[in-house]
C-alpha cells in the first residue's frame, strides 16, 4: 500500500471519529508548542536558520555587547522577547516562505522589562547619584526609556552624549560606543 492510499485510509478513519481528529490536533499543537520552548532555550537552533538573526545570536553567543553579558547571566533570549503560540506559528510561516523583513523590524521595550530582573529605578537612581549632580538615571530627558542608552545588540550609547562631555562617558565599559571629541570634525558641539 503506498503512503496515498494511507492517506485516504487515515482521511476516513478521521471522519468517522471527528472527535479523535480534534484531539489529535489539540495533542500534536500542544506537543509543538512544547518543543518550540525548549529549542527557544538555544538560539542557534531556534534563531539563527533565519539568516536576519544570525547577528543577534552571534551578539548573544560572543563579544561585548549586553546580549553576551545576559548570556553570562542565564538570560535567554526567550526571557526578554516572549513568543506566543501565534508569534511560532508566524515565524514558522516567514522561515518556510522566506518572507520576512531584513533587517528584522526593531522591537520597543519599555523599563517594565528591564525592571524585572533590575532593580526598580528609584533604587537605580540612588545607586548612580555620585553627589556631582550629573546622574545618567534622573535625566532631564524624562522620557528616555532604557533600551534609549542600554542597546542588547549593537554597541550601547549614552544619550546624554549628544550634548554633553561629562567625565563619567570617557570611562565606559567596552560594550559602550566612545565619547566623541567634541573639538574634532563631525559631532563637534
Amino acid at each position: 500500500m503506498g503512503w496515498k492510499e494511507r492517506l485516504r485510509n487515515a482521511a476516513r478513519l478521521l471522519g468517522r471519529h471527528p472527535l479523535m481528529a480534534i484531539a489529535g490536533l489539540v495533542l500534536l499543537g500542544i506537543l509543538g508548542n512544547l518543543a518550540m520552548q525548549q529549542a527557544e532555550r538555544f538560539p542557534k537552533l531556534a534563531c539563527s536558520p533565519c539568516h536576519v538573526m544570525g547577528s543577534y545570536v552571534e551578539g548573544y553567543d560572543h563579544g561585548e555587547l549586553l546580549a553576551n553579558k545576559h548570556k553570562d547571566a542565564h538570560v535567554d533570549c526567550i526571557d526578554c522577547h516572549e513568543n506566543g503560540i501565534e508569534d511560532k506559528v508566524q515565524e514558522t510561516i516567514w522561515y518556510v516562505t522566506d518572507d520576512f523583513d531584513d533587517p528584522p523590524a526593531k522591537r520597543h521595550f519599555d523599563n517594565k522589562m528591564c525592571t524585572k530582573c533590575h532593580s526598580d529605578m528609584d533604587a537605580l537612581v540612588a545607586k548612580t547619584d555620585k553627589g556631582n549632580g550629573v546622574n545618567p538615571h534622573n535625566s532631564h530627558l524624562e522620557d528616555l526609556t532604557c533600551s534609549d542608552c542600554h542597546k542588547m545588540h549593537k554597541q550601547s550609547k549614552a544619550a546624554c552624549q549628544n550634548c554633553h562631555d561629562f567625565e563619567f562617558l570617557h570611562n565606559l565599559p567596552p560594550e559602550w560606543e566612545k565619547v566623541q571629541d567634541p573639538h574634532a570634525g563631525e559631532g563637534a558641539l
